[in-house]
């Protein structure tokens, strides 16, 4: 069977990565970490999180009508705020930091400890030697989001069939989106994400609320803003946040350094002006594995998009450079690449064009 993704494809593709409630049988071991760990240990210059952007609102803030221990059913609440942890190592140097943008119904533990314990990009960026920040997105994990709606519907206030949506998948859908096999249970035969700990990847699933945000979505100015805090960064964005990297340099492309887009629906119809901003800005476009023969057939689609986004920059005079995975000799990557059994041969291949495209260029 093969499946067509209508309408805004990149949804549902990063929304797969979310639900998987029903999981694979695994082994225990399969999920007991950590493995493969480094003998030297890793030493941090600093570490700590916080929050940017948010706007206050007033606004209702309990279902019930009644507040909190009696103080008011209203009150002034933040929104739209984006937390962002970060490590920082200790022989740096004079290297460009790294955020990870997170895609749908996840959070930045998709950076972290591969689902069956090995080690994430998070840590083997510090360890070679980038400042990393993981933000949530708003409306996602430890960012929060804005429950006006739900509480109103509660009261009676609002309609219950105005309420955002909120997306979840199941693991059917993630099984085929992520391109593990076309048919859950079976795998490629070069299949390089690690099935047997697929629970591992359910439990890191969070709805998504991202339709609860005002538009534009705020992540955009929170990581503009990120950027410039930290006097220039590489944004690098996965499925849903894919494109969220240009998207904040077209905000404000003075912090960002750098834009990775890795399997995310890159933008047609852009003006003049958009492609001469974005142009500035060194771009990498990353796809993994088995895009012509997934059943889904809205990735191919989504491939031969970010082809033509590639040829528009590099017309436009930008350094954009789209690298395909099995052309570069590493086959059976999955959507999900930064946690593959191969994910430390990948970040080799984006810190290699860091290097060359963002840090000789400074």
């Amino acid at each position: 069977m093969r499946i067509t993704l209508a309408g805004s494809c990149l949804r549902l593709l990063l929304a797969a990565s979310a639900s998987l409630l029903v999981a694979a049988e695994q082994p225990a071991s399969a999920q007991k970490g950590p493995q493969e760990r480094p003998a030297q240990p890793l030493v941090l210059e600093n570490q700590g999180s916080f929050f940017v952007g948010g706007r206050l609102k007033h606004t209702t803030v309990d279902g019930n009508g009644r507040g909190l221990f009696g103080v008011g059913p209203e009150d002034d609440i933040m929104v739209d705020q984006m937390y962002v942890q970060y490590e920082i190592p200790k022989d740096h140097g004079a290297h460009t930091p790294v955020v990870m943008i997170h895609g749908c119904c996840l959070s930045g533990k998709t950076w972290e400890t591969t689902p069956d314990g090995r080690m994430g990009w998070g840590e083997y960026f510090l360890r070679r030697e980038r400042p990393v920040y993981i933000p949530d997105q708003p409306s996602r994990g430890r960012s929060g989001f804005d429950a006006t709606a739900f509480d109103k519907a509660k009261l009676d206030s609002q309609p219950a069939s105005g309420l955002p949506r909120i997306f979840t998948a199941g693991r059917n859908a993630a099984w085929k989106v992520f391109r593990f096999v076309p048919e859950y249970p079976a795998v490629y035969p070069d299949e390089q994400f690690p099935v047997a700990a697929f629970e591992e990847l359910a439990k890191q699933v969070i709805p998504d609320l991202n339709a609860t945000l005002v538009a534009p979505n705020p992540t955009f100015a929170n990581l503009a803003s990120l950027g410039s805090q930290l006097r220039g960064a590489v944004l690098i964005g996965h499925s849903e946040s894919g494109f969220y990297p240009e998207r904040a340099a077209l905000m404000d492309a003075s912090g960002v350094r750098g834009a990775i887009s890795i399997e995310g629906q890159c933008p047609a119809g852009l003006t003049p002006q958009q492609l001469a901003t974005l142009a500035k800005v060194p771009t990498l476009i990353v796809f993994g594995d088995h895009i012509a023969d997934s059943p889904v057939t809205a990735w191919a689609n989504i491939l031969a998009g970010c082809r033509q986004f590639v040829q528009e920059l590099a017309t436009a005079g930008g350094d954009a450079t789209l690298l395909s995975l099995p052309d570069a000799g590493l086959k059976g990557s999955s959507h999900m690449l930064m946690q593959d059994l191969n994910n430390l041969k990948i970040a080799d291949l984006i810190l290699d064009w860091i290097d060359k495209h963002v840090e000789r260029s400074r």
